[in-house]
């Protein structure tokens, strides 16, 4: 059957506003079947199925091998293959998007198929305490698109402070906002669909690869939420536009299709003659030789290659995989890489540092407003026209950027609340987050659906930071994850995390919200039966019961000026010591972004396209 599933995914199917009952009933059994297969599909624990004990044989040489084909990846070689006289190849384990990774409302049944790598955490103390083992779950993109291929599709690059912080880490104008924002308006199509949407021109692009767009229609919900915040005085403002409050949010979706980044990017130049793209094709190791990257191993379909290298390797693999094949090549932490038996090429920092955005999902609102539960049939003819449930992910319909009380009067946002009106949860939902049966009856087994919404907790800045680092030699087992989310001394994030709370409780207070009898929904967790429910010790108890990663990896290879404190790569994206190695990717953040991180890695891509441009006197 999925066998039969997956062949079937492959077929192109016109999505126009006429559509046939066949064209219906092929997405509503490819819905259906997707479902069916998430509940019984076994994640990968390792990148086994890529190993080959065949010689390795030359592919060929290019002047320029792209790694990782997600966000950064995508743009890069979009980037340089624009100079005619330059070959590029992009190296990518995954194969091309399909029917099913179009749908954006399939987020949730697509981690479970072979567009997910499914990395876990090791166990942790201070945070998923309510997920089985204590795992956290860190779902990463294998495909072309990367991670655009199964998130949440929000767009919202940070804010002013945060690229005035980057700046100061690079020590290089580049990386402030100004420069940024120049970036960010040439890769972006934005289309003002929702009219009722705040929106200021004057922050957008038009006209580029990358479409933002808002979902249509809004739910009652939604708009009692932006309703609900202009009670408290809090603007419904673009968020884009370094404006903090709530809103519709922005996503990147192009009529309700997932516009993943290399659909954005690659897609409309995959006919240059000299760009190829070589999917199923799993990295292992980058060769050097006194400071330059020369060749690249990887195997594909059965065999193992080497590629060599003319003038540059662009790293893309990720916040996760750029990591792991820096340290299989000999360039990471000297101890690490001696208990490892690697031979050392360079002592950085790399893995050291990981960071995320601690997301806390343990609010669920009752309401009187019953969302119309109607056939699937229905919501694929939506969908077909370009609206509807089946358009947004996860239904993340709603946004809001605040202040906590350590950044009041700053204009820099400390917590995010995502607003998901009712119908987002489905299944998979338990089995998605790795609850524990007892964790997954408390927050959702007696939840009403259709009356029924989520508002999640977002910490922006958080102060924890966890690892990467190498389980073996061996560059097909995973690697370690460290989340150590919830850690820090002072307990800032767990505060933070806190007053967001409060912010969605006094939300339940306002007359939108009453007007729909909005109440907490769910029993009391029992791992915290030991505090006053609704208390703050209860809710710091369920904090570190159901809190995860928002699935937003950065830094693990950070920008910066010295290595001695951490940097690895430069300003002009070069990793420290090499002169023709550089990362794209979103590994090279050095601090957190009060924002998601696609759109920030987009805009690192497009700058890794200058500079490389810029040192071969190609502008």
């Amino acid at each position: 059957m999925i066998a039969t599933l997956l062949a079937v995914f492959l077929l192109v199917v016109p999505l126009h506003s006429q559509y046939d009952s066949a064209t219906v009933e092929y997405y509503a059994q490819l819905i259906t079947d997707l479902y069916e297969n998430g509940q019984t599909y076994q994640q990968p624990t390792n990148a086994y199925e890529y190993y080959s004990h065949i010689e390795r044989q030359k592919y060929g040489n290019y002047d320029f091998v792209v790694i990782g084909a997600g966000a950064g990846g995508s743009v890069a070689a979009s980037r340089l293959s624009e100079i005619a006289t330059w070959n590029v190849l992009v190296l990518e384990a995954g194969g091309y998007g399909d029917n099913a990774t179009d749908v954006p409302n399939l987020y949730t049944p697509i981690e479970f198929t072979h567009y997910n790598w499914a990395y876990n955490s090791t166990p942790q103390k201070t945070c998923c305490l309510g997920a089985q083992n204590q795992i956290c779950l860190y779902p990463r993109g294998k495909g072309v698109g990367g991670s655009t291929l199964i998130n949440g599709l929000v767009y919202a690059r940070g804010y002013k402070s945060d690229f005035d912080k980057w700046e100061k880490f690079a020590n290089d104008k580049r990386w402030g906002y100004d420069s940024v924002l120049h970036y960010f308006k040439k890769s972006e199509n934005f289309v003002h669909n929702d009219k009722e949407a705040p929106c200021d021109p004057s922050y957008h692009g038009t006209g580029g690869y990358l479409r933002v767009e808002y979902h249509q229609p809004n739910s009652p919900q939604l708009n009692a939420f932006l309703e609900a915040n202009k009670e408290l005085g809090f603007d419904i403002a673009d968020y884009n536009a370094n404006k903090l409050g709530a809103s519709q949010t922005q996503i990147n979706t192009i009529n309700g299709k997932r516009l993943d980044d290399a659909k954005a990017f690659l897609h409309p130049v995959r006919q240059r003659k000299n760009l190829k793209i070589l999917t199923h094709s799993y990295v292992t190791k980058i060769l050097t030789d006194k400071g330059v990257a020369t060749a690249v191993e990887f195997s594909h379909k059965g065999k193992n290659y080497f590629v060599e290298v003319n003038k540059e390797v662009i790293l893309a693999a990720g916040t996760i995989g750029t990591p792991q094949i820096l340290m299989w090549s000999g360039i990471g932490p000297k101890r690490h890489l001696n208990n490892l038996k690697i031979d050392v090429v360079a002592d950085l920092e790399v893995g050291t540092v990981l960071r995320d955005n601690t997301l806390f999902y343990g609010i669920t609102i009752h309401t009187n407003y019953t969302e119309p539960v109607r056939p699937l049939r229905d919501y694929v003819e939506d969908y077909l026209k370009g609206v509807g449930p089946f358009t947004i992910a996860n239904n993340l319909a709603g946004v809001g950027f605040y202040e906590s009380s350590y950044t009041k009067g700053t204009g820099t946002p400390d917590i995010e609340l995502v607003f998901i009106p009712a119908n987002a949860t489905n299944s998979l939902s338990a089995k998605r987050v790795g609850l524990t049966e007892e964790t997954y009856e408390d927050l959702w087994k007696n939840v009403d659906v259709p009356q029924s919404l989520v508002v999640y907790v977002v910490s922006l800045h958080d102060v924890s930071t966890g690892t990467v680092r190498l389980k073996s030699k061996n560059p097909y087992d995973y690697p370690m994850i460290d989340s150590n989310f919830l850690s820090d001394r002072g307990n800032k994030d767990i505060k933070i995390i806190y007053e967001g709370i409060q912010l969605v409780l006094k939300l339940l207070k306002t007359k939108a919200f009453r007007k729909m009898n909005a109440t907490l929904q769910g029993r009391p967790l029992r791992a915290c039966r030991n505090n006053e429910y609704l208390s703050e010790g209860y809710w710091y108890c369920a904090i570190r019961q159901v809190s995860s990663n928002l699935y937003h990896p950065l830094g693990t290879c950070p920008m910066g000026t010295d290595i001695k404190k951490g940097a690895v790569v430069d300003s002009k994206l070069k990793v420290f010591g090499f002169r023709n190695l550089r990362i794209a990717d979103a590994s090279v953040f050095p601090s957190p972004l009060a924002g998601h991180p696609n759109a920030p890695t987009v805009m690192v891509g497009e700058q890794l396209g200058d500079l490389v441009k810029l040192t071969y006197n190609k502008n």
